[in-house]
């Protein structure tokens, strides 16, 4: 591992485990509704839910198990990518990496989970690579 990956992966390891110190109020309403990954894992089912794309379903369980993974998971970055890769299965998207979508959902999961910008950018750069077109897709999921 080059030393700048290693200060990369040390830098993010630190920022995830800064974004596990929330308080207790964020876990509470999480009890009353049911984990992130419950609903990720099993998307609600709406009567408009059958007009969306699996593309914009998949988008939301990135976003759903994105803010979860953030905010309580002590997990690795290729834990984050092996399970970002099974919804990708679930949904039928081949190459998760390369889709817009996935990027769009982690940054509208970024968002959600209520990150610092040195979160928000240390995440960012982790997972995009810097490649143009997943740094931009993230800040569009910022945005939305």
């Amino acid at each position: 591992m080059t030393p700048v990956k290693a200060l990369i992966l040390s830098s993010l390891t630190a920022c995830l485990l800064a974004a596990c110190s929330f308080s207790d109020s964020s876990k509470s309403s999480s009890d009353s509704s049911g984990s992130v990954s419950d609903m990720a894992s099993s998307p609600i089912s709406s009567s408009s839910d059958s007009s969306r794309t699996d593309q914009e379903k998949f988008e939301d369980s990135v976003a759903d198990y994105t803010a979860e993974f953030v905010v309580g998971s002590s997990g690795s970055l290729d834990t984050f990518r092996a399970h970002v890769g099974e919804l990708a299965d679930k949904y039928g998207i081949s190459n998760w990496e390369a889709d817009r979508h996935s990027y769009l959902g982690i940054g509208r999961g970024l968002k959600k989970a209520d990150l610092g910008k040195p979160q928000i950018s240390a995440f960012t750069e982790s997972l995009s690579g810097k490649d143009p077109m997943k740094q931009q897709a993230i800040e569009d999921g910022l945005k939305k």
